[in-house]
């Protein structure tokens, strides 16, 4: 239990980032939403460093502190950034347990799925088209495999990042639709965030538990 006291000192202090880049007198501050995700980055090195492993996941998380602040200033930038993320979690994710073969259909029924959704808005999306073509691809790819990992190697960890990677899944999906219809709502973003976030912070408290 002692472990966990600095991981929940972290993540409230999290949310309390979150809620200054939310609802705070400076709402919507790049500021504050680096210092919301620089709480799971503390976290996956806190537990890297007592492990002794798993820096590949402390990269992922440190990439996704600075696609959070990239995506802010250039949305193209910041996806690939993301995208680069996801790469390190797939590398992470494959290297604690050997993918199944069906670990992947949950990847091929949602980039099907999405192809289909979106099949007539791709043409208005100019540059933007094309990275949102291949960013779900790796997106979903990252969720088939952590959704399999408790299966194929059961434990705290495993559980951690597949519940992380589902929230990461979700948020972003929500993030891409109010992109490509332009809906962007306080409310939209209260769930991308808070999604996002937690998501982030799963990953890192794999490297705790």
């Amino acid at each position: 239990m002692t472990q966990l006291i600095l991981p929940i000192v972290l993540f409230l202090a999290m949310e309390l980032f979150l809620y200054l880049f939310l609802d705070g007198p400076r709402r919507g501050s790049l500021v504050w939403k680096a210092c919301a995700t620089l709480m799971p980055v503390l976290t996956c090195l806190y537990g890297v460093l007592r492990g002794g492993g798993g820096w590949l996941l402390f990269a992922a998380v440190a990439v996704c502190l600075i696609s959070d602040v990239l995506i802010g200033v250039h949305f193209v930038s910041g996806v690939l950034s993301f995208l680069l993320a996801h790469v390190l979690l797939i590398v992470h994710l494959v290297l604690q347990a050997q993918p199944a073969a069906w670990s992947l259909l949950p990847w091929a029924v949602l980039y099907g799925g999405l192809w289909v959704y979106y099949w007539r808005e791709l043409p208005s999306l100019g540059k933007k088209a094309v990275p949102m073509c291949i960013y779900p691809a790796f997106l979903f790819g990252m969720f088939s495999l952590a959704l399999a990992l408790p299966f194929l190697r059961p434990g705290a960890p495993s559980v951690c990042l597949a519940l992380g990677a589902a929230c990461f899944c979700v948020s972003d999906l929500v993030l891409g639709d109010g992109v490509v219809h332009e809906r962007q709502t306080r409310l939209r973003d209260h769930i991308i965030m808070h999604l996002y976030e937690p998501a982030v912070f799963l990953f890192a408290l794999s490297a705790v538990v």
